[in-house]
């Protein structure tokens, strides 16, 4: 798990990108698409919407992290609903890769080493628990 430091750098930073959040999500769906344009089919509502889902997400992650345990219903559920839209277990890499980068070019120093290995780690714990949702 994170720890109480890891757990702040996510909250600060998040809540800096959150103040770019249009610029935030068009510079990351921009990067996913290059890094895997197979995946653009994949989305069936506008951009604008799944940008909001997006950052709901992410919102509810980052508010929850002090009780992370009480996602892992959500997450589970959001892993089952994503096989249906197509997701295949390769993606959840790409979209890791292409968020990082994205907190990366909005934030420039500010997502420092120590930021980035925090986010990093909680998405990769993000991306198990929907890949296991996935498989059930």
């Amino acid at each position: 798990m994170l720890t109480p430091r890891q757990r702040r750098l996510i909250l600060q930073s998040f809540q800096s990108a959150e103040e770019y959040s249009i610029a935030f999500t068009k510079l990351f769906y921009g990067r996913l698409f290059e890094l895997q344009p197979s995946l653009r089919p994949l989305f069936k509502i506008s951009l604008e919407e799944q940008s909001r889902k997006l950052l709901d997400t992410l919102r509810a992650v980052v508010e929850s992290l002090d009780r992370f345990d009480e996602l892992r219903p959500q997450l589970l559920e959001l892993g089952r609903k994503h096989v249906t839209y197509g997701a295949k277990p390769e993606h959840y890499e790409v979209l890791r890769t292409a968020l990082l980068w994205t907190f990366a070019q909005a934030l420039g120093l500010e997502f420092d080493p120590e930021t980035r290995a925090a986010w990093d780690q909680m998405l990769r714990l993000i991306s198990e628990i929907m890949l296991e949702g996935a498989k059930s």
